[in-house]
């Protein structure tokens, strides 16, 4: 810095005048020379050293938060100089949930806590001041794994392959040729019947294959043709397409080739199908016909002249007829079994009414039940002149069971053959029932409680309360106390022995029932296997279907060629009642002990 010549010398007259102290004199740097600058210090410069790295460093504060989780609340001592990551593992070691399956909330502004969030900047030092908790959610259940092998979905295979992959659990359908919804259905019902198959089986392989010599030439190719449709069917994996057989169908019974307006083939009436189907099997192999023939007593009685006409008849179905008192199938049989016809009089020279009624005198082991819903209607008078009637429907609900008693509609001879049997079927039935209450004694209570009157039930559940037995004497109940007596232990072993006894008795009930239960002996009991339903006005239009049971309490619907899973409670609404299917054939398997 500059300064004038006056300042200097007022600066020295004032250091002369007042003297410093005396005090070691400063010493003045030297600036390094550029060799020493190069070689490093021994001494550190206590300014510019960095800090010593072994001193430890501050301890942060340890904080209380509370979590909650579930039905649990738990508090954790949370160390925030560490992350999110640090906090989930903590929590594991309390909950057994993984870390990366632990989603934490509740900082402000809703945001979660990450494994990267730092814990002394993310608020969690508020939230422990205000006492509010984290929320966790996470489950300590095993991880869902993927499956090993890729799942392939129906609809994402090829056209080809989605019918055979839909089928997989199903017998195949038929291929609808052109309005053949009728016969196709008549054929799933007897595909339905495995003594028909075996049969078949038996009668073309006895005739060496497909005989057309004979007079029954046409009757043999159709059996050798249904054969060798069921056996395609058994071995198929997709839809099976009947070209043969309804050629010889069509060939042997012109009806069912029958052409409408634009060429089309005309719809045919189910039943008439079956029958001729039945028919010209059962006239070709006489196992058939026995399969599938009743037998039935005609007895008729002139009131004018008293004659009596008596009768025996052969039919492959039997009748339901529907009228408006007729609400089930029972009721439809009796109404087809009565009989009323005009017949020639020996003693009056002239036709009479004869009435009465028939009789099953045979039973059959397959029992086909039409119901006649379908009738010829007449054309009116206010129609145009010269029309034909037409082919009605009755729609009137008709319920059917799936279990049949034919016991009442047998004569009383084949009833007398029944009764054997059928009282053995009972008796086995109980024995069931019994071994089956014995496993449980509670179920045994409840039965024979469920078999008495409100007072008897009261009184036995009181007994069972207060530890005393129900004795049952002539329709009274009485309550016996279950103490032993107070003299030795003689009553106790005679009740064993008693016990014992019988026992020993029930298993030799069963062991006879069983020898009688041989499975040959017929009991009037027919189970429902397959039914034919129609849907529509009139037997030459609307649709046919075939609903069958699959011998494992389920049921198929065969809807041509799409099969698809039912229930027995959707069979038995096939009653009518609308426009919706409804039972047109039964097909009915007997039940043997």
């Amino acid at each position: 810095v500059r300064t004038s010549k006056c300042a200097r010398s007022r600066a020295h007259a004032s250091r002369a005048a007042f003297p410093a102290p005396d005090r070691p004199p400063r010493a003045r740097p030297r600036r390094p020379s550029p060799a020493s600058a190069r070689q490093p210090s021994s001494a550190p410069d206590p300014i510019s050293a960095p800090p010593n790295r072994s001193e430890p460093k501050r301890a942060m504060p340890l904080l209380q938060i509370g979590v909650k989780w579930g039905k649990e609340a738990l508090e954790v001592e949370v160390d925030t100089s560490g992350t999110g990551l640090d906090l989930k593992t903590q929590l594991f070691s309390l909950t057994g949930v993984p870390p990366d399956r632990i989603k934490l909330m509740g900082l402000k502004g809703g945001k979660a806590v990450a494994d990267d969030t730092a814990l002394e900047t993310c608020g969690l030092e508020e939230l422990a001041k205000k006492n509010k908790k984290l929320m966790m959610m996470g489950s300590t259940a095993a991880v869902i794994q993927a499956p090993a092998t890729e799942i392939t979905f129906v609809e994402d295979l090829p056209e080809d392959e989605q019918m055979a992959a839909s089928m997989k659990n199903f017998s195949p359908g038929l291929t609808n040729l052109g309005n053949t919804c009728y016969m196709n259905s008549c054929l799933q019902c007897l595909y339905a019947i495995p003594e028909l198959r075996d049969a078949l089986e038996e009668t073309c392989g006895a005739a060496g294959g497909d005989n057309s010599a004979g007079n029954n030439a046409g009757g043999r190719a159709l059996a050798t043709a249904t054969r060798d449709l069921f056996n395609e069917i058994k071995t198929s994996n997709a839809a099976v397409t009947p070209f043969r057989f309804l050629a010889l169908l069509r060939q042997l019974f012109p009806q069912f080739a029958q052409v409408g307006q634009g060429g089309v083939y005309s719809q045919q009436d189910a039943e008439e199908c079956w029958s001729q189907i039945v028919g010209s099997l059962a006239r070709e192999a006489p196992a058939i016909h026995d399969l599938f023939a009743i037998h039935l007593d005609m007895k008729l009685r002139s009131e004018e002249t008293s004659e009596e006409r008596v009768e025996t008849l052969t039919q492959l179905t039997l009748k339901c007829n529907i009228t408006i008192d007729v609400n089930h199938l029972g009721e439809g049989f009796k109404v087809a079994l009565a009989e009323e016809r005009e017949l020639r009089s020996e003693i009056a020279g002239r036709d009479v009414v004869f009435r009465g009624n028939s009789l099953v005198s045979r039973l059959p082991p397959v029992l086909t039940a039409h119901l006649v819903r379908m009738f010829y209607k007449q054309a009116s008078a206010l129609e145009a002149e010269g029309s034909a009637g037409n082919k009605a429907k009755i729609l009137r609900s008709v319920t059917f069971p799936e279990r049949l008693d034919m016991y009442e509609f047998c004569c009383d001879a084949l009833k007398e053959e029944l009764d054997p049997a059928r009282r053995d079927k009972i008796e086995a039935e109980e024995i069931e029932a019994m071994a089956r209450l014995k496993a449980d004694p509670r179920a045994q209570l409840n039965a024979e409680v469920a078999a008495g009157t409100k007072e008897e039930a009261d009184k036995a559940l009181e007994a069972m309360k207060t530890g005393e037995s129900s004795e049952i004497d002539g329709g009274s109940t009485k309550r016996v106390k279950t103490e032993a007596p107070a003299g030795g232990s003689a009553p106790a072993a005679d009740a064993e022995m008693a016990d014992a006894d019988d026992a020993a008795k029930e298993v030799a009930r069963a062991e006879a029932s069983k020898l009688k239960c041989d499975g040959t002996r017929p009991t009037g009991f027919y189970d429902l296997i397959a039914v034919l339903t129609h849907k529509g006005r009139s037997s030459d239009s609307g649709h046919y279907e075939s609903w069958v049971w699959n011998g494992d309490g389920s049921w198929t619907e065969f809807d041509d060629h799409a099969p698809s899973p039912k229930t027995a409670s959707e069979i038995l609404a096939l009653k009518g009642g609308g426009d919706h299917h409804m039972g047109y054939i039964l097909v009915y398997k007997a039940r043997y002990i």
